[in-house]
């Protein structure tokens, strides 16, 4: 169901993307020239997606055009208060994404040329502003109209960045409705971000397991990704205790410390190594790279409110230490361990079971080796070894 509110051709997508997975691995020297001439022919995608140069520049020059010609349609329209003004950038927000999406990505398959990009990014915004320019007395408008349009980019045109959004909006909504509840919610505001984004992570990897197209692929590492990040800065003690002060208006006498603030500090230090020893038994680099990023912040936050009283001697002791445990971890991964190594491999993506099965098509398959009557084999009876036979 989901794959129908989606405005780009699936099955060129799948194209698209695999086409790409197999050219890293051609790169990787994992696939020979013939399997990756044969893989390109077959899988080559009609979609319209140039260089990052390209994109940045046909995305910068649609900008411009964008505000250039909405002068002349202001004049035209002939808008002269604040309410006419508002409802030309609902019209005009409308009738870009219209164009993008009907004209540019279904007719033209435009995928990430940085037209779309802009046509959708403009259209989104210019909806917001009309939406939202009546000043809704109800703040809790404000994230839900910011969800509702950055879902769309999300999911309908599969944006990473309208992912991200979609996120903090959630993040506003959440917290806007406890502190709207109010009472003991405000204080369990960090508990309720952490159970919620944790629930969310694992909707991801359930989800996940049902839509195993390489189309979402990237959408499903970028929304486990900010679950568990979001989660550690629920518990993290700075976040809690700076946000409390700035958004909560709490006040804190010298030496007063926030409620539950034991707690903070255990999580602070404890997720994430969670993250890392469920990112070493899953195997899983995503738990891995949080740990670490996780790890560092939860260091700093530590650094932060307690200190040693010698700066410079404790980062050149950190960054030693560091560099040491680095060098013998990496020298004892050089054999493989428990499987992991210090060598470059493939990229978890690059694995899965639709490239397995290209590859496997192309060469087992597809990629027969041809042979001459004077060709040497091993067979029974003709060369030797265990069968041979009269014609040795």
């Amino acid at each position: 169901m989901i794959k129908s509110w989606i405005a780009y051709d699936i099955k060129e997508l799948e194209k698209k993307k695999l086409l790409s997975s197999a050219k890293n691995l051609y790169k990787s020297k994992i696939l020979s020239e013939e399997q990756w001439g044969k893989i390109k022919e077959n899988y080559t995608s009609k979609l319209y997606s140039p260089s990052i140069f390209i994109r940045v520049l046909f995305f910068i020059l649609t900008l411009i055009g964008l505000s250039t010609i909405s002068g002349p349609l202001a004049l035209i329209l002939s808008i002269n208060d604040f309410e006419d003004l508002r409802i030309a950038f609902l019209l005009f927000g409308v009738v870009f994404i219209t164009v993008t999406d009907f004209v540019l990505i279904q007719k033209n398959h435009h995928y990430l040329s940085g037209v779309t990009e802009a046509g959708i990014y403009i259209g989104l915004s210019f909806i917001a502003f009309g939406v939202l320019a009546s000043e809704p007395n109800n703040m809790l408008i404000y994230p839900l109209v910011g969800f509702i349009l950055s879902s769309i980019a999300a999911v309908r045109y599969l944006n990473l960045l309208g992912l991200v959004a979609t996120f903090l909006f959630f993040g506003w909504i959440l917290f806007q409705l406890c502190i709207t509840i109010g009472g003991i919610m405000e204080a369990l505001i960090p508990f309720v971000f952490m159970f919620v984004f944790g629930l969310t992570y694992w909707s991801c990897t359930k989800l996940e397991k049902k839509l195993t197209s390489v189309v979402f692929e990237d959408a499903f590492i970028v929304a486990k990704t900010l679950s568990l990040f979001i989660v550690y800065l629920a518990g993290n003690y700075y976040v809690v205790r700076e946000l409390s002060i700035e958004l909560m208006n709490l006040h804190l006498a010298e030496g007063e410390d926030i409620p539950f603030a034991f707690l903070f500090y255990v999580f602070t230090v404890l997720v994430p190594i969670a993250y890392l020893y469920f990112g070493i038994k899953k195997r899983s680099l995503l738990f891995i790279r949080t740990s670490l990023l996780t790890l560092a912040l939860s260091v700093i936050t530590l650094k932060y409110y307690f200190s040693l009283g010698m700066p410079m001697l404790t980062i050149t002791l950190s960054g030693a230490i560091l560099i040491i445990i680095s060098f013998l971890i990496f020298r004892y991964l050089r054999q493989v361990q428990h499987g992991f190594t210090s060598e470059k491999l493939l990229h978890d993506k690059w694995s899965s079971q639709d490239l397995t099965a290209i590859i496997a098509s192309q060469t087992l398959g597809g990629n027969k080796v041809p042979t001459t009557e004077n060709d040497t084999t091993f067979k029974g009876g003709e060369f030797g070894g265990g069968g041979a036979g009269s014609n040795w």
